[in-house]
């Protein structure tokens, strides 16, 4: 990474002023801006390894799709009370895989947790760890996205959701 020298100055003011603002994190916020006075470059990775790269706007607009199609289906659930539906492992989010899908995951939970947005989905919480499948689920929730299309959402019946579970089963 380059960083022109006005961009360094800038960075070095603002971890003069993260130190003195967090004590307990000051050592580091001096050491950001020691590396930065210094011109360090092949430490710079340091400055940037906790911002993610940019999450394409198809893979967030993924996200919305799937936590929208849980939302109907949600609605649909507590409408028909149906035993064959809320037995299926598939009538609940299950979220991302952490170790494959994380950036997927991380949005998901941001959506849910920090922009309350899809809040049903928080009680399933402790069944999906907290949105982590510990499985790839994308391919999976491709097939059931495409087969939603053929319905109209959300004003279908128990036929329809256990079809869209069924093109979505491993």
């Amino acid at each position: 990474m380059s960083i022109s020298k006005k961009d360094r100055l800038f960075l070095i003011n603002q971890y003069k002023i993260l130190s003195e603002l967090k004590e307990d994190e000051a050592d580091h916020y001096n050491n950001m801006a020691t590396i930065l006075e210094n011109g360090y470059e092949r430490l710079y990775y340091m400055i940037d390894e906790k911002v993610a790269d940019n999450m394409p706007s198809e893979a967030g607009q993924f996200v919305l799709d799937i936590l929208t199609l849980y939302g109907n289906i949600e609605c649909i659930k507590r409408s028909l009370k149906s035993k064959a539906i809320d037995g299926h492992y598939l009538s609940y989010f299950n979220g991302f895989d952490g170790n494959n899908e994380t950036e997927y995951m991380e949005f998901a939970i941001f959506l849910i947790d920090t922009q309350e947005m899809f809040t049903e989905q928080k009680r399933y919480f402790s069944q999906n760890d907290h949105l982590n499948s510990h499985a790839p689920m994308i391919e999976t929730y491709r097939r059931m996205l495409e087969k939603s299309k053929e319905f109209n959402m959300p004003n279908i019946g128990e036929k329809e959701v256990l079809e869209i579970f069924k093109s979505g089963e491993w």
